[in-house]
């Protein structure tokens, strides 16, 4: 208690009256601020309190989220303006190579496919910043690992001041795919072989069919069917890991350009496509159904498939069906008579062509012996000069005196002779005996123009190529300008660097070369003004219908012309007609050969056929007279 001196306390009571006022306005003053403080500090305490909860709640919070980011199999992350995350879960870490800690920063890699091709980060971006989510399928792809996710991100409320911040969800969806896919490949695959399955095969059958066209008019289809001996009948069925081996057996002897599938269950099929089934198709289909033959009578003794024996029934469109069930049935009904027989065995559906159809094997056995023994013969056709009437030229043209089948053209062993790889000797037999004959046409001034010679693409293709041609001109003592070389279209699969330096090799020997079959194929203008090229053949297609067609007319008018911009000769081939020659040569090629002018004859021939041609000039000379 404060304590006043006696002349304080007279003081104070000199004052009392007016004093008494003034201290009740003070008193009034300290209640006053001691209430505020109290309303101050009830407030304190209720804001503590207050922050306190909200902290604890916050901490809670925070501890489900990183609980949920723990425990959740899907993939949540927090991203920042980059997409780099800044935290994740667990699943998500794992396949980011992190370890689970609350704080990584890691670039997230996610590509459109499977292969990693096609990254997503500006698109997701692009797209974050428009419309502020992104929603799709993605796949997370590093070293270690490659999923796929179908994925939602959005973009997170802050204030503007900070950098965006974006938060994913995703699931994985790679299981879901693999058991999508192995869905879908129980409905159109074989369980056990996973080749396709009857009703893949039909459909693949159907569309090829649709497919054929005047210059691919055709698609072939095998059934080949498996018995467990001999004497069995096609009832007595393989068991399950037999047709499985054969299945194998099957697949290393079919080409992968032909289409494998299990038809029934003791069944397989083979569809050969257009483009590989040409006009003249006996021997491609006799060739390939004799090599599955021959891969299992060849098999290992102790193979599971080395009892079982084959039948084969063959049928082609459009001969022996126009639609797939036409031609199924046709196969079938081959495939019958084949399995009548006791051994492997094969049938066609055409009579004609099993007649005709040569045995492959000894076919085979006769080429590789006549093509030693050098018994391939040469014979010549002209090309004519419309304007002038006289011979321009001559093509050299292969023929095989088989003891066997008689004089048989190209066509009838040409698809034999490129599958075995024998094509590249028998081009080059074709080039010494071609240099021979014109050795003594130069002696006995029967040489006109040039000889053209069909060089094949794998002949093309040997490394030795260009120093063979240039020893055997010189051992003949002969020049490169005396020969015109048609090259087929395949050669364009070559790259660019190398085909060009090889052409100009060949045309700094003083070759002519030509490209064979022009319109046909997939040769186009740029190719023929980059490469050292020096004049086209038109292909016999193009020629076949002109007399009948007005757009075919069109087209070779066309090509005729484009190829004279472009300095190029033109010449036409397989001309029967008169019209077919005056057509060609209005529209401006001069140079034509043909059965209307003369077929390929022996060279032994060659003197009479020039001095026929000097008899006839010599009476228009006197007719003109």
């Amino acid at each position: 208690m404060l304590l006043l001196t006696p002349g304080l306390w007279l003081l104070l009571l000199s004052w009392s009256f007016p004093a008494a006022a003034e201290q009740s306005v003070i008193e009034g003053s300290f209640l006053l601020t001691l209430a505020a403080l109290g309303v101050l500090s009830l407030a304190l305490a209720l804001t503590w309190l207050s922050l306190t909860r909200r902290s604890r709640a916050l901490d809670a919070q925070r501890q489900d989220f990183q609980q949920l980011l723990a425990e959740t199999p899907g993939a949540i992350a927090i991203l920042d303006r980059n997409l780099a995350v800044r935290n994740a879960s667990s699943s998500l870490k794992s396949l980011l190579k992190e370890q689970d800690n609350s704080s990584v920063s890691i670039s997230l890699p996610l590509f459109a496919d499977a292969d990693g091709q096609h990254a997503l980060d500006l698109t997701l971006k692009q797209q974050l910043r428009q419309q502020g989510f992104w929603h799709g399928e993605a796949w997370l792809k590093n070293e270690r690992h490659c999923e796929a996710f179908k994925l939602s991100i959005h973009t997170l409320r802050q204030q503007s001041s900070k950098e965006p911040r974006y938060m994913l969800y995703g699931q994985n969806i790679t299981h879901l795919r693999s058991q999508s896919a192995r869905q879908q490949q129980q409905v159109l695959r074989d369980d056990s072989t996973l080749l396709p399955n009857q009703l893949l095969f039909t459909e693949q059958l159907r569309q090829a069919i649709l497919s054929c066209d005047e210059h691919y008019p055709s698609v072939a289809l095998l059934l080949v069917q498996l018995r467990t001996s001999p004497t069995a009948t096609m009832d007595a069925t393989p068991d399950e890991s037999q047709l499985i081996e054969a299945a194998k057996r099957l697949q290393l002897l079919v080409s992968d350009k032909l289409v494998l599938a299990r038809y029934q269950s003791d069944c397989f099929a083979i569809l050969v496509p257009p483009h590989l089934c040409q006009t003249n198709s006996t021997i491609l289909l006799n060739q390939l159904a004799h090599k599955i033959i021959a891969g299992f009578r060849q098999a290992d003794p102790d193979a599971a498939y080395a009892n079982l024996r084959l039948a084969i029934g063959i049928s082609c469109s459009p001969n022996d069906g126009e639609d797939a069930t036409n031609l199924i049935n046709s196969a079938e009904r081959a495939l019958r008579l084949a399995s009548q027989q006791q051994d492997h065995a094969l049938c066609f559906a055409d009579s004609g062509s099993q007649q005709q159809a040569p045995d492959y094997l000894a076919l085979e056995s006769e080429l590789y012996r006549s093509a030693a023994q050098g018994e391939f013969e040469l014979f010549y056709q002209p090309k004519f000069s419309i304007s002038s009437n006289r011979i321009a030229g001559f093509e050299a043209l292969l023929r095989w005196p088989s003891p066997r089948r008689g004089m048989l053209p190209p066509p009838t062993f040409l698809p034999l002779v490129e599958e075995t790889g024998l094509i590249i000797n028998l081009d080059r037999l074709v080039f010494r005996k071609a240099c021979k004959q014109v050795s003594y046409w130069q002696q006995t001034a029967l040489m006109r123009g040039r000889l053209a010679l069909n060089i094949s693409a794998q002949q093309f293709a040997q490394t030795d190529f260009i120093r063979f041609m240039q020893d055997t001109l010189s051992e003949f003592e002969l020049s490169a300008s005396l020969f015109e070389l048609e090259l087929p279209e395949a050669i364009f699969n070559h790259p660019t660097i190398w085909l060009r330096e090889r052409l100009h090799s060949l045309e700094r020997m003083g070759f002519r070369v030509l490209l064979d079959n022009f319109g046909d194929g997939i040769a186009s203008l740029n190719q023929l003004r980059q490469f050292p090229l020096h004049g086209v053949k038109l292909a016999p297609s193009l020629v076949r219908y002109i007399e009948q067609q007005e757009q075919q007319r069109n087209i070779c008018a066309t090509l005729i012309r484009l190829a004279g911009y472009l300095q190029l000769d033109v010449i036409a081939t397989n001309i029967e007609t008169e019209m077919q020659a005056y057509l060609l040569h209005v529209m401006g090629c001069d140079c034509q050969q043909g059965h209307r002018f003369s077929r390929a004859v022996p060279a032994e021939d060659i003197g009479q056929l020039l001095l026929k041609e000097n008899q006839l000039l010599n009476n228009q000379r006197q007719l003109a007279n």
